[in-house]
């Protein structure tokens, strides 16, 4: 069933024992108020490995799992802590544009109501891109508003996605704040991102991330441990500049390490960009740190 709100109660675990599909429309997981109150919640595997479904036919612009101003959320694919993963969450295959299968929403623009201290960890994230050259907005992991998808969330603090294997999506990891609110603490660790198989590749990034700090310091965003691939291994590309890690623009500090990225490929004859780390924003990125990543094969 649909995880929302409801009348939970204090620190909550809800134990996922079965494959289930979501409604076609999801219903967020709102911020702790009347009539829930809750302090944590933990979605968890038990039993077996499990897939949370989209419907058949995804909405636009909508995740699978969507928590809007929901904070200390954990979802986590391996209860036992042994490193292997018992939890998928999957996008069955659309044309219909700006699909995800998490969505991490504020729902202020004041910076009030940000998906704080929320993480995802040990999870099969499947998105729902129906091509190998495809160029429809979709999303493995996405922040952004409540009433957008596509803007930059406002303020959601302490993000952690680490360990998640996560293909079939236009973007993997888009990790976009907004100007004057960003998404500090915001750490991307150790996941694998694309797959050697086209049809379940991604399409334009592993990981974007902009505005995550203004400042250099402890709260800087970290990227570290990924190992990413982009593009199609077709004959013909498509219409797009592909990258495994996009840096924007006010990522002060920032700091990308250890990660593996390659066979990043973009075979269009239009003259396309194939790039492993692409730095695409300079105000406010003093002091970003890159450094010991391993970067081979890209091609266009």
């Amino acid at each position: 069933a649909a995880i929302n709100a409801g009348t939970h109660q204090g620190d909550v675990t809800i134990a996922v024992t079965g494959n289930t599909t979501e409604p076609t429309t999801s219903v967020p997981l709102l911020k702790s108020a009347s009539p829930s109150s809750y302090t944590s919640i933990l979605i968890i595997p038990s039993g077996g490995d499990w897939t949370i479904n989209s419907g058949a036919s995804p909405t636009a612009s909508r995740g699978v799992l969507e928590f809007f101003g929901a904070d200390n959320v954990t979802i986590d694919g391996d209860p036992a802590s042994t490193g292997t993963r018992h939890l998928s969450i999957v996008v069955a295959t659309t044309s219909n544009a700006g699909t995800a299968a998490i969505r991490l929403a504020s729902t202020s623009t004041t910076g009030a109501d940000g998906a704080d201290n929320c993480i995802i960890k040990n999870c099969n994230i499947t998105g729902g891109r129906n091509s190998a050259t495809s160029t429809t907005t979709s999303y493995g992991v996405v922040m952004s508003t409540s009433t957008s998808i596509s803007s930059g969330a406002y303020n959601s603090l302490n993000t952690r996605i680490e360990n998640n294997l996560i293909t079939r999506c236009y973007h993997g990891v888009y990790a976009p704040g907004a100007s004057g609110y960003p998404n500090t603490g915001t750490k991307i660790l150790n996941n694998t991102i694309g797959s050697a198989t086209s049809a379940l590749n991604i399409g334009s990034r592993g990981i974007l991330i902009t505005y995550s700090s203004t400042t250099a310091g402890a709260n800087s965003a970290l990227i570290s441990g990924n190992d990413i691939r982009v593009g199609t291994y077709e004959t013909t590309g498509y219409g797009a500049t592909i990258a495994g890690i996009e840096i924007g623009t006010v990522n002060a500090g920032c700091t990308v390490t250890r990660n593996n990225i390659h066979d990043i490929n973009q075979p269009s004859s239009s003259g396309y960009g194939a790039h492993g780390i692409y730095i695409t924003g300079s105000a406010s990125n003093a002091s970003i740190d890159i450094n010991n990543n391993f970067i081979r094969d890209c091609k266009m």
